[in-house]
């Protein structure tokens, strides 16, 4: 009885680490990802400011 107790107790031990490795895993690759997508989002204070300008221009123009 005692054996198969420990033999349960130990199985589901072994599948939550296999649970909390792919949770480590998925986690990776959505770090990945958040860093390419900050590295398209990201914008330089020079665009900003050329980006400004230009919607200045835009409303000097009065369509």
């Amino acid at each position: 009885m005692e054996n198969l107790l420990t033999i349960i107790l130990l199985a589901i031990i072994f599948v939550a680490i296999i649970f909390i490795y792919l949770m480590y895993v998925r986690m990776k690759q959505l770090e990945t990802e958040l860093k390419e997508l900050k590295s398209r989002i990201s914008i330089t204070d020079e665009e900003l400011t050329r980006l400004s300008k230009d919607i200045e221009d835009f409303k000097k123009i009065n369509i």
